[in-house]
């Protein structure tokens, strides 16, 4: 396999970090912040929030640089060049990867409502990624 890093659509990747942490943002404050903060057992969302260190936003930050990049390394090996092919893509990695490593830490915790919020965000933020760049290949 050769990777071509010159080859990759750079304004797509750009483009996939910043929708990605506007996605993660709307996820996690606005539509699911109360469940969310209720699952790490916070009374309420300003409660969870205060409580984050600010150093994790970097931390997501990073990965949501990393995720974007490798899936964009990823589809240009696999020859994955349209919308369509971005979506199923992304379906793949979300199910083969992101919920397969991801479910087992959850199950043993038992933290079922934070497994399904932060697995469907991942989900979710995958699949979306993976159809821009398809998209804009």
């Amino acid at each position: 396999m050769e990777l071509n890093f010159g080859n990759l659509n750079w304004l797509a990747i750009i483009a996939c970090i910043i929708v990605g942490q506007i996605f993660l943002t709307v996820w996690f404050l606005v539509i699911f912040g109360e469940p969310w903060a209720k699952a790490y057992g916070a009374a309420d969302k300003k409660q969870h929030t205060a409580e984050i260190p600010s150093y994790t936003y970097g931390i997501g930050l990073v990965c949501m640089i990393l995720l974007s990049f490798g899936l964009a390394l990823f589809q240009q090996a696999t020859g994955v060049d349209t919308l369509e092919s971005g979506i199923t893509f992304g379906i793949m990695i979300a199910i083969f990867f992101a919920i397969a490593t991801a479910l087992p830490g959850y199950a043993f915790q038992k933290r079922w409502s934070t497994a399904i919020l932060a697995i469907g965000s991942q989900t979710v933020l995958i699949i979306i990624l993976s159809a821009i760049l398809g998209a804009w290949q």
